[in-house]
């Protein structure tokens, strides 16, 4: 099981981001879904053997809400060395 963060583009309603987490539930190995604001972004509890980032991102875009691209942990040059990569 892993935590799959999607923030999302622009603003939200709380109502669309309630509709949104609905539609991720939907989706199988999804456990749970959270919605948090400012800035805003979905929490969905998936089990990482059956289900991706871009079945996510898939299925909120068919509701009409668009997520941020994954951004790499070594973005922009920056590095922490914890991952030893």
């Amino acid at each position: 099981m892993k935590t799959e963060t999607l923030h999302i583009v622009g603003s939200v309603s709380t109502e669309a981001a309630e509709r949104a987490g609905a539609i991720l539930k939907t989706v199988p190995g999804v456990h749970d879904v959270s919605f948090l604001d400012g800035p805003a972004r979905l929490y969905a509890h998936i089990d990482d053997k059956t289900t991706t980032r871009a079945q996510l991102a898939a299925a909120l875009a068919g509701a009409g809400v668009l997520v941020e691209e994954k951004q790499s942990p070594h973005a922009n040059g920056s590095c922490c060395g914890g991952c030893g990569s």
